[in-house]
């Protein structure tokens, strides 16, 4: 019975009908399904299949959206019933998409992974501005900023960021992390960068090394 109700999550999911994953997250828990099942198994399914069908060009934009309204809808309601242990947080981040880019399926997807592996984390979209990163950073108190970029054009505010925080004299309060399409670890590091990962999967895995050290101490990319 979880399997069909975890499948009829990730189709609703898919096609971004953020109502529908609404009342079948709620069915799931009342069934007994496990909140981390319905996140990896209903949600995250789904946003990989989106992502891969993306980069195919056999969905676009404003399904990626959707689906993403969707993800959101999703946690909100499997948050509160998440155990003890997957509710510690390890750290604060916050999360969103350079300046000039929509695209939200990958910080989703990165978004979701940090969430189900006990980061507290604040997602403020896409085509977000130095000013904002900056803004909500300070306002929520987090180590970490993550920027996304999966355009060439909106990589320059990753960049920017690092140099605000350097001229500002706030570089040793935050972690600075860097992943998308077009970016590298060269990249990453060249502009002054503490991390990058390929994966959402690895951005676990680096926001957990980088909160045993200090802002700026030394770069660290994960290629998993």
């Amino acid at each position: 019975m979880s399997e069909e109700i975890l499948k009829k999550l990730e189709e609703a999911m898919y096609d971004g009908e953020a109502d529908l994953v609404g009342t079948l997250t709620e069915q799931a828990l009342n069934e007994g399904v496990a909140p981390t099942d319905i996140i990896e198994k209903g949600g995250i399914v789904a946003l990989d299949r989106l992502g891969k069908d993306f980069s195919e060009m056999i969905v676009f934009l404003p399904q990626l959206m959707l689906a993403g309204d969707a993800m959101n809808k999703l946690l909100q309601i499997v948050k509160p019933h998440l155990s003890e242990k997957d509710n510690i947080a390890h750290g604060k981040v916050i999360i969103g998409t350079a300046k000039g880019d929509f695209h939200d399926i990958g910080k989703s997807l990165v978004a979701t992974q940090l969430a189900v592996n006990g980061f507290e984390i604040m997602d403020i979209g896409t085509n977000v501005s130095t000013n904002e990163f900056l803004q909500k950073a300070e306002e929520m108190g987090v180590d970490i900023i993550a920027i996304s970029s999966l355009l060439t054009t909106s990589q320059y505010y990753m960049e920017d960021c690092i140099k605000r925080l350097k001229d500002e004299g706030k570089r040793g309060k935050y972690h600075v992390i860097v992943g998308g399409g077009p970016i590298r670890p060269p990249y990453a590091e060249q502009i002054g960068a503490d991390g990058y990962s390929r994966t959402a999967y690895g951005c676990v895995s680096l926001c957990k090394e980088l909160m045993k050290k200090e802002p700026g101490s030394g770069f660290v990319a994960i290629d998993e």
